[in-house]
């Protein structure tokens, strides 16, 4: 099971020295020769420790009032389709009489960009509806949750391709980076005739009768399209501006996305019924083919569990000190435009399964020492896992495994995939350095 170089007895400063080493370097044996054989330590060195990895579905994640909005859909080769859907409350700006007889003129929605993922350069619709349900922060809580909405009578729709820097207009003032999308009649008649003026009293009553919208991008059906694009919901320009005359007056009135208004996401990966079957198959339990790729994916898609099963075997425990443990993943995809994430997390297992939200005792000696950050030149990513691999050794850690996930993955549409654990190319490797004594 493993592969131990023991170099024998130097003294504590080379000792040091070599402690500080790459650990895809081998060990000197440079002037081994003139040490006694007597003296203090013996240092040792593996990199076949066994490990099992394999990809399983990621848990529902919280969405309730996240901080960005996820709207989109993309078609990846290898993961397949993956939508996104937005829905939230609207607000009142402020308590509204909007005259006699008013008539709609134009209403626009506007979206602040903030990022994207995928291929901006495809057409996308996006599709705009009024709920028929509440949102309650204690019901629509999760990535998985729905809420019912009118799709006879849709509120607007735009196709268009994603455009993060460009300007739009508001009142004759310049939006920077944000997405106006026309919405039609049905929206103003809805807020502007309801059947009690009651409801445009406060924003307590309004979304008890105008309940909010959803805005759902078409379904991407052409491999290596489409996008997931990431707004600043809410902001100060998250809003809807209404147009409109009366008898007395031709003016707008605005309605907000606020930080105040019950919003929440939904995911949907379709159970990667379009993605390779390496990946299919691996999420519908076949544990066996983590030995080929690996994959993770961010709104609640794929996360990856590593297990060292003899791990407590390999060793002693009782005469042995890690100095270095890194685990280091080979990255078995680099793809335009569906890139990599710039850095990943890796957290214990619970006892049920569930990823501990607890960060991994080795982050505590800073992000820099534990890294999970990409390396491009390498094409790969390290994690520094030494008082982990410690813990387990010592019984302190149970040895339920880790969880290599994709970070905010509340609202990261990132995407990996990494050579398994029998890789020719670029295998899952565990580089332990330790010291034992005589």
């Amino acid at each position: 099971m493993k592969r131990i170089v023991f170099l024998r007895n130097l003294t504590l400063s080379a000792l040091l020295s070599l402690l500080i080493f790459s650990c895809t370097k081998e060990l000197s044996t440079i002037g081994l020769e003139l040490v006694d054989p007597s003296e203090l330590l013996d240092i040792g060195y593996s990199d076949t420790v066994t490990i099992v990895a394999y990809s399983i579905p990621e848990d529902t994640l919280y969405t309730s009032k996240l901080s960005y909005a996820q709207i989109g859909s993309m078609y990846d080769p290898i993961f397949g389709k993956t939508k996104a859907d937005f829905y939230t409350q609207i607000f009142l700006s402020k308590r509204v009489r909007f005259g006699p007889n008013p008539v709609f003129d134009s209403a626009f929605l506007y979206l602040p960009y903030k990022s994207s993922y995928g291929d901006t350069m495809s057409n996308m619709t996006l599709r705009i509806y009024a709920l028929t349900e509440s949102i309650y922060d204690s019901v629509q809580t999760y990535s998985s949750s729905t809420a019912s909405y009118d799709k006879a009578n849709p509120l607007g729709q735009f196709t268009f391709q994603p455009r993060p820097h460009d300007t739009t207009y508001s009142n004759g003032k310049k939006l920077f980076g944000t997405l106006r999308i026309p919405l039609n009649e049905n929206f103003g008649n809805a807020v502007m005739f309801p059947p009690d003026t009651s409801y445009l009293n406060t924003n307590a009553k309004f979304v008890e009768y105008f309940k909010g919208i959803t805005i759902m991008a078409d379904e991407q059906n052409t491999k290596g399209t489409g996008a997931i694009i990431t707004y600043s919901v809410p902001t100060e320009q998250s809003r809807i501006v209404m147009y409109y005359h009366s008898d007395e007056d031709t003016t707008s009135f605005s309605f907000s996305i606020s930080s105040a208004c019950n919003r929440f996401q939904n995911y949907n990966h379709n159970g990667y019924a379009e993605a390779m079957p390496t990946l299919t198959q691996q999420m519908q339990g076949d544990t066996s083919l983590g030995q080929e790729f690996l994959f993770a994916q961010g709104l609640a898609g794929s996360k990856i569990k590593i297990l060292f099963p003899h791990i407590n075997k390999w060793i002693p425990s009782n005469n042995i000190a890690i100095n270095d443990a890194q685990l280091i993943f080979g990255n078995g995809s680099v793809s335009t435009p569906f890139a990599n994430p710039g850095y990943l997390y890796l957290r214990t297992v619970g006892a049920g399964g569930s990823t501990n939200p607890e960060d991994i005792v080795d982050l505590n000696e800073g992000a820099g020492y534990f890294d999970g950050t990409y390396n491009s030149s390498s094409n790969s990513y390290r994690f520094r896992i030494t008082r982990y691999i410690q813990q387990l050794l010592t019984g302190q850690q149970e040895n339920n495994g880790l969880h290599l996930i994709i970070p905010g993955a509340e609202y990261n549409s990132s995407r990996l995939v990494l050579n398994g654990t029998s890789s020719p190319q670029s295998d899952i490797k565990l580089y332990i350095r330790y010291t034992t004594k005589n």
